[in-house]
C-alpha cells in the first residue's frame, strides 16, 4: 500500500513547525499532500475563528451561528493563502525564472502554515497581538525553508519571492480587492447576526472593558 501524506501526518508537522526542510520535501512528493496542504490551512483558520470567538461570546451568538461563523472566518482565511501562493509562484516565474509548479508552491505554503494551528492563543489577554506577530513570522520563514528546499532557488531568491508575493497581496486587498474584503466582512457579520471585530487591539479593548467597545461611546472609553 502506498505511503500517503496523511500517513505521516506527525511527522510532517512536527518537521514544518520546527523549520526541518525535509518535512517540506515530503509535502511535496507523498500522495494527498495538496489535500492535507489546504486541510493545514483550514484548521489553521478555524483556530484563529476560535481565538477571536470571544466575541461572538460576549455578542450572544445563537450557537448555530456561532458555528457557522468559524466555518466561514476559516473559508475566508483560506483566500488570503490562495491569493498569496499564487503571487509569490508569479513573482518565482516572472523575476527568477523559475519553471515551478504552482501546486508545488501552494503545497510549501499550506504546510508553512502549521505554526498557525496556535492561532487560538491569540485570545490571551494582552498577549494576542505579540503571540499573531510571532506566528505570522514563524509561518513566513516555514514558507522560506519550504521554497529553499523545494524549489532548490537559494536563500535570497526564495525571500524576495515570498516578500513580493506577500506585497501584491497587499497591494491588491487595498486596491481592486476592497470590494471582495468588504464582502468578506459583510458575510461574517451577517452570518454572525453582530458586527464582528478582526482587529486584536480592539479584542484586547473587549477584555478589558467587558463589552465591545464600538458600543461605548468615546467619551466612556477615555474616562474607562
Amino acid at each position: 500500500m502506498t505511503e500517503t501524506a496523511i500517513d505521516r501526518l506527525g511527522e510532517i508537522l512536527w518537521g514544518a513547525i520546527a523549520l526541518q526542510s525535509n518535512a517540506f520535501q515530503l509535502i511535496d512528493t507523498l500522495p494527498l499532500s495538496s489535500r492535507l496542504a489546504f486541510l493545514i490551512v483550514l484548521l489553521a483558520g478555524l483556530s484563529q475563528a476560535i481565538g477571536q470567538g470571544i466575541i461572538l461570546f460576549m455578542n450572544r451568538v445563537k450557537p448555530s451561528r456561532f458555528i457557522l461563523s468559524l466555518f466561514l472566518a476559516a473559508i475566508l482565511y483560506a483566500f488570503g493563502y490562495i491569493f498569496w501562493g499564487l503571487s509569490t509562484w508569479l513573482v518565482c516565474y516572472l523575476f527568477f525564472e523559475q519553471d515551478a509548479s504552482v501546486f508545488s508552491v501552494a503545497r510549501v505554503l499550506g504546510l508553512a502554515y502549521a505554526p498557525e494551528l496556535f492561532s487560538i492563543l491569540i485570545a490571551l489577554p494582552y498577549l494576542g497581538v505579540p503571540i499573531s506577530i510571532i506566528l505570522s513570522i514563524w509561518t513566513f520563514l516555514g514558507f522560506l525553508t519550504g521554497m529553499n528546499a523545494v524549489l532548490e532557488m537559494g536563500m535570497w531568491p526564495a525571500f524576495w519571492s515570498a516578500v513580493l508575493g506577500w506585497v501584491v497581496v497587499q497591494i491588491l486587498q487595498r486596491t481592486i480587492g476592497r470590494p471582495v474584503k468588504a464582502l468578506g466582512q459583510w458575510l461574517a457579520n451577517y452570518v454572525a447576526g453582530v458586527e464582528l471585530i478582526a482587529d486584536l487591539k480592539e479584542i484586547e479593548k473587549v477584555l478589558e472593558l467587558g463589552v465591545p467597545t464600538k458600543a461605548i461611546p468615546p467619551n466612556d472609553r477615555q474616562n474607562k
